[in-house]
């Protein structure tokens, strides 16, 4: 069974937040007597020399220094390691080198990867596939079991092999073709963009001068476009649209008669845009300074004049902002299995977040899952951050200056402009301190994560408490 092909041709999208890393808080009296015991200037100047130094941890590792064990999130890595590995199951490795320069990771008879010059270069051998690479020069990757199939390329001279055992090759931009790659089934290209075309069940479109050209007359799509002057498109049942003038005038809409049914019309943008799905709907005058929510079911209603003030209130739910400098969120059904309870439009039934800020940047979040806290996140910027997961764990961070949320950064280079890095998983525990000077990890005997923080009154004073990873 082949995954849903995405929908990539209309001009709205909303991003939903996906919140947690592993994390952990540690007692205060451990690192404050540590911390005491160092003066100012030795702290700089160490921190001046780890800085010009590269990590010694990688995007797909929780590990802290050269030598240590480490366990691999069951989310991020044992499907490279083992496809058919059982969700959620966590696999301990070890590493040993002089990162970036050389850096070799072991999981004994199952895993073994060497980087050089990181993240350009990698070697990797697994019981299942055999890789190498050095960006952007040539990779190389074949399975190791039927089908042996597989992907090299030098440059832009590819080829390779699919998953039913069709070859392919290509010299890009000028003639090439590729079977099951990229999403598509079958696809083609000749001095590209002058022309390209793909293949996806019974979908067959043509594209000129990418992206201004558009043709496709088959059963799974009707479409002509001429963009931005106009265009018509119909994916089978899934999706419709046209637009004359992009952005000016344009209308799309999903999966009619289902949950998940979305539909987006400007008339003209953006002085008028309407947003609806199976669950709310949103009218935006002179978009986006003038709107109007609604959620049907719990009857919560939003009204926003951007960027000066939002008010929401009805279904158990009030919020209020004003001007970035107060922001205010209360659930008062957050206790309850309602479904209609999440101010943010709760698709999941059983699932409420709340949020408080201050001063814009400085927030309180916490989501219920039927009436149970599973996920805190407390940022007093720029001092503290502490964040709690119920499944993934809790991460400490004083300070935390640069609030990038993102794992390559967190992992490689954002322990290194804090004081105290705790971060607890399911079965590890780690400690950077002193801005990477002083690391510590161990396996835990039995896992667990800790309890959760208290809940308080969603207050100043549980902010700052809270960001220093009080329970």
């Amino acid at each position: 069974m082949k995954p849903a092909k995405p929908l990539q041709e209309n001009f709205h999208t909303g991003i939903e937040p996906r919140y947690g890393d592993e994390v952990q808080k540690v007692s205060s009296r451990y690192f404050s007597s540590r911390i005491r015991s160092i003066a100012a200037i030795l702290i700089i100047s160490h921190f001046i020399a780890v800085s010009c130094a590269c990590a010694t941890a990688y995007d797909f590792l929780r590990f802290t220094k050269p030598g240590n064990v480490f366990g691999v999130s069951p989310d991020l890595m044992t499907r490279s390691m083992n496809p058919w590995a059982p969700d959620n199951i966590w696999t301990l490795g070890e590493g040993w080198g002089f990162p970036p320069f050389y850096y070799r990771t072991k999981v004994p008879g199952v895993f073994d990867r060497t980087d050089f010059f990181y993240p350009l270069g990698r070697s990797e051998e697994s019981t299942f596939q055999s890789k190498l690479k050095f960006d952007p020069f040539f990779e190389n990757r074949w399975s190791k079991i039927p089908p042996f199939d597989g992907y090299s390329r030098v440059l832009t001279v590819y080829k390779g092999r699919s998953d039913l055992g069709q070859d392919y090759w290509g010299f890009f931009p000028f003639y090439g073709h590729m079977y099951r790659r990229f999403g598509v089934d079958k696809s083609s290209f000749f001095l590209f963009p002058l022309y390209y075309e793909y293949s996806y069940d019974d979908e067959h479109t043509t594209k000129f001068l990418w992206p201004i050209g558009t043709y496709a007359n088959s059963p799974g799509r009707q479409s002509l476009k001429i963009w931005p002057l106009f265009g018509k498109d119909q994916i089978r049942k899934d999706y419709s649209s046209w637009f004359l003038l992009w952005p000016l005038i344009q209308k799309t809409e999903k999966y009619q008669g289902t949950e998940q049914f979305s539909s987006f019309l400007a008339a003209p943008f953006p002085l008028y845009v309407k947003q609806d799905d199976a669950y709310s709907t949103q009218t935006t005058l002179i978009w986006p300074f003038l709107s109007y929510y609604r959620h049907y079911a719990s009857g919560h209603e939003r009204y926003k004049f951007y960027p000066f003030i939002t008010y929401g209130t009805g279904g158990g739910l009030e919020e209020l902002s004003l001007f970035f400098v107060y922001s205010y969120k209360r659930d008062r059904n957050k206790f309850s299995t309602s479904t209609d309870s999440d101010a943010r439009v709760s698709v999941g039934g059983d699932s409420v977040f709340t949020e408080q800020k201050f001063l814009l940047i400085n927030t309180i979040q916490k989501q219920y899952r039927k009436g149970l806290l599973v996920y805190s996140k407390y940022r007093f910027w720029p001092f503290a951050e502490y964040v709690w997961d119920l499944e993934k764990g809790s991460h400490l961070k004083i300070p935390e200056i640069i609030p990038i949320k993102q794992d390559w950064w967190d992992l490689n280079l954002g322990r290194m402009l804090r004081f105290v890095d705790l971060r607890e998983t399911p079965i590890t525990r780690e400690l950077s301190m002193l801005f990477g000077l002083s690391k510590r990890s161990e396996i835990k005997a039995t896992p667990y994560i800790p309890g959760p923080p208290k809940p308080g009154d969603d207050n100043f004073a549980e902010l700052v408490t809270g960001a220093f990873g009080k329970r």
